[in-house]
């Protein structure tokens, strides 16, 4: 686990990185701007004690969207190895559920094709 610090407004990531880290948010805030959004305001904000960028990380799929410290913020990170430790080290029932919810937020967040 390591400690991170970002400046207001800093990215943190962008959609089409590759996902290398999940993040917990100690202090501050940060903002998920979603691709098609081209103004200052996110999408969503994360709050401090909240989890964000673990999608990616579970599935192995480039980010969806960007994140940005929307004041001076410290999180915490876990990379791709160390929580793929983790989540080994855990029991396979929770392997086998975090996978299937991964999944199925994927599914909602893709377009409808008609």
């Amino acid at each position: 686990m390591k400690k991170e610090q970002f400046r207001q407004f800093q990215t943190i990531f962008k959609a089409g990185d590759k996902a290398g880290k999940v993040y917990l948010l100690v202090t501050g805030s940060v903002g998920i701007f979603l691709p098609d959004n081209d103004s200052k305001d996110p999408n969503f904000f994360i709050k401090e004690n909240e989890i964000f960028g673990e999608m990616g990380v579970i599935d192995d799929v480039l980010r969806m969207a960007d994140a940005r410290a929307m004041e001076e913020s410290e999180l915490l990170s876990v990379d791709r190895a160390e929580f793929a430790k983790m989540l080994q080290e855990s029991n396979v029932f929770i392997r086998a559920v975090m996978g299937v919810l991964s999944n199925r937020l994927r599914q909602l967040q893709k377009p409808k094709t008609i």
